[in-house]
């Protein structure tokens, strides 16, 4: 875990095992992702997989050591039983600050669940994502993947196995920016999310929470629950007075985060 201009940077670095989780590095990665999620100097995330893959999803040895009967090889938690994937992603949605996946190489599975739980996602050109289990016999990835893609591309990739390819991971908003070089990801992703985190990330926190709890709901439901979270800026949020002033003021506003 490295930090820049209140980014924090977690990236996943078992690249022989191509990013895969195992139970050790699930509990790490819930961990470090807890703490920065919670950490008032943190004002962005940048989540990432060194060795040019971002996660395969479970590392396969460790479900191998779990089919010969080693229950706690698998990355899940001892006392629930919940896999630590989905823990980090419930951790990354409700993070109150903005989140960034840099998306190199492979993003499958649990991988791409991960990526997709992030507010934004920087891939290159040979960033591929996507979803192999039902080539293992089992079913996933209609949770966040679906509510990127939506039912009818999410079904085709499941049911295919296939890897969606940079381009078409790009036009259909898997990817919401492609740098040209595969070496340059990390280096954009990280430029994005300074650029997050000198705003106002404390309203940023409020939208992405209106976000979960809107989602499902009517729309008159979500129309009330939006006036809701504006009172909330103006009770809440220190920058809400501060971005108004700045706009009569004709100036650039000076954003603390609070």
């Amino acid at each position: 875990m490295t930090s820049r201009d209140g980014v924090t940077t977690i990236g996943l670095d078992r690249p022989e095992h191509a990013n895969g989780l195992d139970y050790a590095s699930g509990r790490a990665l819930l961990d470090e992702v807890t703490r920065a999620a919670r950490d008032d100097e943190v004002r962005a995330i940048v989540l990432t997989g060194h060795g040019g893959v971002f996660c395969t999803g479970d590392d396969l040895g460790a479900l191998e050591r779990y089919l010969g009967g080693e229950a706690s090889a698998v990355p899940a938690s001892r006392d629930t039983g919940d896999p630590f994937y989905i823990r980090v992603c419930e951790a990354l949605l409700s993070a109150p600050k903005p989140v960034v996946a840099a998306v190199s190489g492979v993003a499958m599975g649990p991988g791409v669940e991960l990526a997709c739980a992030a507010d934004l996602r920087v891939g290159g050109p040979g960033t591929r994502m996507g979803c192999g289990l039902v080539r293992a016999g089992h079913s996933g990835v209609a949770a966040l993947l679906q509510r990127v893609l939506g039912p009818s591309r999410t079904t085709e990739l499941y049911l295919t196995g296939r890897l969606m390819p940079a381009e078409e991971a790009l036009r259909a908003g898997l990817l919401h920016r492609l740098t040209d070089r595969d070496e340059a990801i990390i280096e954009e992703a990280t430029e994005l999310a300074v650029s997050l985190a000198a705003g106002p990330t404390r309203a940023i926190g409020l939208f992405k929470e209106l976000r979960e709890r809107i989602d499902g709901h009517p729309a008159r439901c979500g129309l009330r629950l939006q006036g809701q979270f504006h009172q909330r800026s103006w009770d809440e949020v220190d920058d809400s007075t501060e971005g108004i002033r700045a706009i009569l003021e004709h100036r650039r506003p000076r954003f603390t985060g609070r």
